[in-house]
């Protein structure tokens, strides 16, 4: 990666209006039913990584506290007796054989439960000992590859229940919020009662050709050809050559200037006469798109933008990036949406966006940049960007609203956003976000 990719700018207020880090909530535990789940994709394995607490995972395997003992070594509980975790790890491996079936280029595959974990239950500010309260468990199951996948379909059935989710109208089963890291790719699926199946399919493509470059319509500068004109003066051209070379023409120029000024007069008659525009193959301009397609071009280009949350490398989020955006916002928005994505590892929360839903979009100008011949235009543009956070065991949804003024040009071959001037931005709660967390004040920077 060159130096250019590196470079933070500073001493402005942000513009990046995809960063989900406004998404992120503190990661805070509570009692009750919750469940998390990582899935990893490679070229050996499936591996879901489970975290559940207490309560669901006695209702799966029951196990009385008194089978534990506290491992202070190890920070974790371990069995007193080596047939009750036996036995234990027998009935988790025969629960998950039997449920969220794994297949695996067309063959279902069961899975090896490689890791049993029972871990403290720690709420961050508890004063009395987390050793008074059962504990959790991590589980890893692995579903054998035998090589690189090229599609892997998931089933969840296993739904903590959350009775208080009544009161906001909400049903009772949690849907379950997975982050699947698979290759070059880091994205956030759910799994819910109605719809508990997923696929995933693997891309041999590199991260900048799956977005694809919005082209610019292009327009040839064409000039009029007169061709009866063209057909004369080539006639009167070889006959000025028979003369040059004819004996008896040698001696005199008046027939050679009588001919030329027959044909030179004969083309001026003529030049109206089956006139075609040809193109000027060295020149073109770009099409200024209508409203209605400029309205399409910009939306598409925004979506593109946020598709750089789904990859991991930095590289690969650039180059997603360059893909739609162009020039010093480029740079901004790479450094920035990269530091977003960084902050996924802290305090375990991850911040994804789940959805994008355009609610007011305008043109307001057409044309080309400032001295120059490269086309441009304006939109007004008013969205609403749905996200998750997903920490210990929970999975949170935020959605905000933005206003924004942008600028997208041509650029080589292809449209890109140049510029964005923000106007507005506000949190508002739809069904299905986070009940405890009401609107925002407008800020002055949607980041």
């Amino acid at each position: 990666m060159d130096a250019r990719r590196r470079r933070v700018r500073t001493g402005h207020p942000a513009v990046v209006w995809w960063a989900v880090a406004a998404l992120a909530v503190p990661a805070v535990a509570h009692p009750g039913q919750h469940m998390g789940l990582k899935i990893f994709i490679t070229d050996e394995a499936v591996r879901y990584d489970i975290l559940m607490s207490a309560d669901l995972r006695n209702m799966i395997v029951p196990t009385d506290a008194s089978a534990f003992y506290y491992s202070g070594r190890d920070d974790c509980f371990l069995f007193v007796d080596p047939k009750v975790e036996q036995q234990t790890r027998d009935a988790y491996q025969e629960f998950f054989k039997n449920k969220n079936a794994v297949t695996i280029d067309g063959v279902r595959v069961l899975p090896v439960l490689e890791k049993l974990k029972f871990i403290p239950y720690i709420v961050p500010g508890m004063s009395d000992s987390p050793l008074n309260y059962p504990p959790d468990v991590e589980i890893t199951l692995a579903y054998p590859t035998k090589g690189r996948p090229r599609q892997v379909t998931m089933v969840w059935e296993l739904f903590p229940q959350d009775p208080t989710r009544a009161a906001f109208g909400l049903p009772s089963a949690v849907e379950v919020m997975a982050e699947i890291d698979a290759y070059d790719q880091n994205k956030v699926i759910f799994f819910t009662a109605d719809e508990p199946e997923y696929t995933w399919h693997y891309s041999s493509k590199p991260a900048r050709k799956r977005v694809r470059p919005v082209i610019a319509t292009f327009e040839p500068r064409t000039i009029p050809v007169p061709l009866v004109s063209l057909a004369v003066l080539l006639a009167g051209g070889l006959g000025l050559l028979t003369m040059r070379f004819a004996p008896a023409m040698r001696k005199s120029r008046g027939p050679a200037i009588g001919l030329l000024v027959v044909a030179l007069l004969a083309a001026g008659f003529t030049r109206g006469y089956y006139v075609k525009r040809v193109p000027v193959p060295w020149e073109r301009q770009v099409e200024i798109p209508d409203n209605q397609r400029a309205i399409e071009l910009f939306q598409t280009l925004q979506r593109n933008v946020y598709r750089a949350f789904d990859y991991k490398s930095e590289s690969d989020i650039y180059d997603v990036l360059a893909q739609s955006v162009d020039g010093d916002l480029l740079d901004q928005l790479y450094n920035e949406v990269y530091q977003s994505l960084i902050l996924r590892d802290q305090g375990g929360a991850v911040a994804r966006v789940e959805s994008v839903r355009f609610l007011e979009t305008s043109v307001v100008s057409t044309g080309v940049e400032p001295g120059t011949r490269i086309a441009a235009f304006k939109v007004r543009s008013r969205w609403r960007v749905r996200g998750v956070v997903r920490h210990w065991g929970h999975a949170h949804r935020r959605t905000n609203e933005y206003s924004a003024l942008f600028t997208v040009a041509q650029r080589g071959n292809a449209w890109k956003i140049t510029g964005v001037e923000n106007i507005e931005q506000r949190r508002i709660v739809q069904p299905g976000d986070d009940p405890s967390v009401g609107p925002r004040p407008s800020q002055q920077s949607p980041f």
